[in-house]
């Protein structure tokens, strides 16, 4: 299946996924994972991005696929499109390029992906900076707070994940904790159809940070067969 990491910078996404079962990070951001313990494969561009994967998929022994970030992914998707029609960004304007179609082939590449990486058969998690809410000039939410990704590619990747995540920091005292939630409301879009998760806010430890997020599955579990 399908799980979305989404937060700030520095608040804790990478950590959380990289421990995770039999888990390779695809680090697509250069530097990211300069601290991070785990099996972490630097990714410098487009064509590298598709190789390592290919061979991740191909691999038994990989059982989690860690994409950080899918921001980034989608910049070099979008680049690609635009050079193939001599533009320099998907921004710009050139004569005989129409732009509507230009981001029509955005949104199909990156929902053609998130359908395949969804039905591979490992777990997939897409990590993704946040993107606020947008209100109008009464204040009412008009789009939730989400996925760092221009045109409704992001709106098909939440609908396809089987869980949406989002990592914050607390100060406690002298020191600082790191959040997940997948407790939603009207101004995100956090939430999971995984029974264990949703409304789930858990603490994140500093040592084998994902373990947590695996636990709620032990304990809910226990309690259940104990009713």
């Amino acid at each position: 299946g399908l799980v979305l990491i989404v937060g700030h910078p520095k608040s804790g996404k990478s950590k959380l996924v990289t421990d995770a079962p039999g888990a390779i990070v695809l680090e697509l951001e250069r530097g990211g994972g300069d601290r991070l313990d785990g099996r972490i494969q630097d990714i410098l561009d487009k064509a590298q991005f598709n190789e390592v994967l290919g061979a991740a998929l191909a691999d038994p022994s990989i059982k989690t696929i860690v994409i950080d970030t899918i921001d980034e992914l989608a910049l070099w998707v979008g680049q690609e499109i635009a050079v193939k029609r001599g533009l320099t960004s998907m921004s710009d304007r050139k004569p005989g390029v129409d732009g509507f179609a230009l981001w029509g082939e955005f949104k199909d590449k990156l929902e053609a992906f998130t359908k395949a990486m969804k039905e591979c058969g490992k777990l997939v998690i897409f990590i993704a900076h946040c993107k606020p809410p947008e209100k109008d000039d009464q204040g009412k939410v008009v789009t939730p707070a989400g996925i760092n990704i221009s045109g409704k590619a992001s709106a098909y990747m939440a609908a396809q994940a089987e869980a949406i995540g989002y990592t914050y920091k607390t100060e406690m005292g002298s020191g600082t904790l790191y959040n997940l939630t997948f407790r939603g409301g009207p101004l995100a879009l956090w939430g999971s159809r995984i029974r264990e998760l949703n409304d789930q806010t858990i603490t994140i430890p500093d040592k084998d940070p994902f373990a947590a997020v695996l636990a709620k599955f032990g304990t809910n579990g226990d309690a259940q067969k104990a009713e």
